[in-house]
């Protein structure tokens, strides 16, 4: 399964060792079945909420260690070649998002996010078989393709 995982989740992953976000983040590593597609935009995007000072704040890291970690992503995921598509999806910062998911053949786009889960996104992304899952059912179906 191609799966890109949205900013939100990235960070979550960073910034919680132990949470939802990083096990999903582990099992998708571990799986060579499933790919995690990553992208230059959801790269940066990554870097610079990590660098927000209200971030900062509660979860200090420091730049070496938010741009290991952005190293990581884009060692252990698949760096999609993001082209401009038509606006898809109702709030355009969200945008970087479908170009990369569609770029990179995603099956699923893990967000909590309910710009993904509305028209016209909703509409746009299952046209091209891209699912949208919230964090906890993306782990439910991880669990249950590594049990057949």
């Amino acid at each position: 399964m191609r799966v890109l995982l949205d900013t939100n989740l990235l960070v979550r992953a960073a910034i919680s060792p132990n949470g939802l976000a990083r096990e999903l983040l582990r099992r998708i590593e571990q799986n060579e079945d499933h790919i995690l597609i990553v992208s230059s935009y959801l790269l940066t995007e990554v870097a610079d909420v990590l660098s927000r000072s209200r971030i900062q704040a509660r979860w200090p890291l420091s730049d070496d260690e938010i741009q290991s970690y952005c190293q990581y992503l884009a060692r252990v995921g698949e760096e999609a070649p993001v082209h401009a598509l038509p606006l898809a999806i109702s709030d355009p910062k969200d945008q970087g998002v479908v170009e990369a998911a569609v770029a990179g053949e995603a099956n699923v786009i893990c967000t909590s996010d309910v710009h993904f889960y509305e028209s016209p996104a909703r509409e746009f992304l299952a046209e091209r078989g891209i699912s949208v899952l919230k964090d906890k059912a993306l782990l439910l179906l991880l669990e249950s393709q590594r049990r057949r």
